[in-house]
């Protein structure tokens, strides 16, 4: 439950309208958009995942049992799960790094917000309490589902909430579009130089597709979208439409708008059922087509949960102007 979670899909739609509710006019510029804020921590934590396993070479669980010699006199018994078989490197832990970054400033926020209304001490913590909980949840997880090792996960969590607390003050919120533009193209360009650098170089980065498709109980469950270039195309896409849903006009029209909690309910029901759609469509099944695919795929999200689900929430349940009297 923890793994699930902690996918992009649902730490997007719930830090919106979670965030959304909150906003107002008068708050100081580090609480402001944490939703946006999370999603481009988001994509640039998960670039640098990427990166950090080419480099690394760690085996997970599933398969190391089996390749590394020491079970050959008593083999042992592991039991995978359908999340168990992802194809990339290990190290460190990709659902512990990116959660622990894109969720550090939505903690913030909301410790912003408690401190103002509360002079308990314990009170104040619960925000920061609820998000070492929550990835200590994730973790776990990752190590029942034979996914990571403990090492692996705990380099993951550190290194997670360290690229959030640098880089949550730091989050290019007022830029041009062609500069989202350009960072999703430096993206998906400087990825590419480095792993064609590496295969020059003689490395084989695909040795983990290779094991994860030998030891994994059924074939089915060795998905395409965790190959390490599903994650370039998912994070290329969502700079791109990051930028595209800043500059929209639903989210210019919501972006000071304080939400109640009956618009909080609807954003969240309309967020969680549009996000659930796009994931019903499912994906090409030719390796090509389907980054094509998660790279638009990916570009329409942020527009979806940024700008078009707060803008419907708010009209749906914005009260009518009142008519004006004639003198």
């Amino acid at each position: 439950m923890a793994t699930w979670a902690a996918r992009e899909r649902l730490r997007t739609g719930l830090s919106l309208p979670l965030r959304r509710s909150r906003e107002d006019p008068e708050e100081r510029p580090t609480e402001d958009g944490a939703p946006a804020r999370g999603g481009w921590i988001s994509l640039v934590t998960e670039w640098l995942n990427l990166v950090c396993k080419w480099f690394l070479f760690g085996d997970r669980p599933f398969w190391w049992v089996h390749e590394s010699g020491y079970y050959n006199q008593a083999p042992a018994q592991v039991h995978q799960f359908p999340s168990s078989c992802e194809t990339g490197p290990g190290s460190p832990s990709g659902h512990c790094m990116i959660t622990g970054a894109a969720l550090w400033p939505v903690m913030t926020a909301l410790s912003s917000q408690v401190a103002t209304r509360s002079r308990s001490r314990w009170v104040r913590a619960m925000p920061s309490l609820a998000y070492c909980t929550f990835l200590l949840a994730v973790g776990l997880s990752r190590i029942f589902l034979l996914a990571h090792f403990p090492h692996q996960v705990l380099a993951g969590l550190v290194t997670g909430a360290a690229l959030g607390w640098l880089m949550t003050p730091r989050v290019p919120m007022e830029r041009e579009l062609s500069f989202y533009g350009l960072t999703a193209l430096a993206l998906m360009l400087g990825a590419s130089l480095i792993y064609w650098t590496l295969v020059t170089l003689g490395l084989d980065l695909s040795w983990s597709i290779s094991l994860a498709s030998k030891w994994c109980e059924r074939p089915e469950w060795v998905h395409v979208d965790s190959r390490p270039f599903a994650s370039l195309s998912r994070d290329s896409g969502a700079a791109l439409g990051l930028g595209i849903a800043l500059h929209s006009p639903c989210y210019v029209q919501v972006r000071r708008v304080q939400l109640g909690i009956g618009q909080k309910v609807t954003c969240l029901a309309l967020a969680m059922g549009l996000l659930g759609a796009l994931s019903w469509l499912g994906h090409p099944p030719q390796a090509s087509l389907f980054y094509v695919f998660n790279f638009l795929k990916y570009t329409l999200w942020p527009c979806l949960v940024l700008a078009l689900v707060p803008w419907l929430a708010h009209s749906l349940s914005a009260p009518d102007a009142p008519p004006s009297r004639s003198s």
